[in-house]
């Protein structure tokens, strides 16, 4: 009897499939991280580098048309995080910096989803939570934007492989500093952004329905 009714509740999914077609995607990802530097130093430190590492996250999205998606993603990653003292010396590792980045993005599709291949152009807005591990030093929540793209290949009608290449630059903070001109011989002040740069490379399976 169960396996009867499992069948029928198969058949009900194809059946819907086959006349609405798949308008949700639910991705599991994992890949590698290129982390730049925060450029931000302190009193006592210099140039603050998050080491490369590993990815990982999940994707909700829904595809209301053809061509068009959009998305809510999660990714983590915690790299190990050097600086060198302002005195000189060797970089040392200060902490471990957990990132938690939470997206809403907008996908457009160069083929429709009956297509086993579906090149893909990716752009979102979000927040990353910066929490170092290590005591006295608060994190911080931020604005990030995301531009990517990438390709999708569905081996069935359930399921399918997508591989993404993203970057999404987190605004840290802003600095006040000077710019001089020689020839009109005057100085202004000027605000410098100070941004945390992560490119990563992903791959995910996803599930259809």
């Amino acid at each position: 009897m169960a396996a009867k009714l499992a069948w029928a509740i198969l058949w009900l999914m194809e059946a819907a499939a086959i006349a609405q077609g798949q308008k949700f995607e639910i991705t599991a990802l994992i890949g590698g991280q290129l982390n730049g530097g925060l450029d931000l130093s302190t009193a006592s430190l210099r140039h603050i580098d998050a080491k490369n590492g590993l990815i990982r996250g999940l994707a909700l999205s829904y595809e209301p048309k053809a061509h068009a998606a959009v998305e809510f993603m999660w990714t983590y990653s915690n790299p190990d995080t050097f600086s060198q003292p302002i005195g000189g010396g060797p970089s040392t590792k200060i902490f471990v910096l957990d990132e938690n980045r939470y997206f809403g993005n907008l996908l457009f599709h160069l083929a429709n989803g009956e297509k086993p291949l579906r090149p893909f152009l990716l752009g979102g807005i979000g927040i990353t939570d910066l929490a170092p591990a290590y005591p006295g030093v608060n994190g911080a929540t931020r604005l990030a934007f995301a531009l990517g793209g990438g390709v999708k290949y569905n081996f069935s009608r359930w399921f399918g492989l997508r591989l993404q290449v993203k970057w999404s630059p987190t605004y840290l903070s802003t600095t006040n500093g000077y710019w001089c001109d020689a020839v009109w011989g005057g100085c202004w002040s000027v605000g410098q952004n100070h941004y945390l740069n992560e490119l990563d490379g992903t791959a995910a399976l996803t599930f259809r329905f």
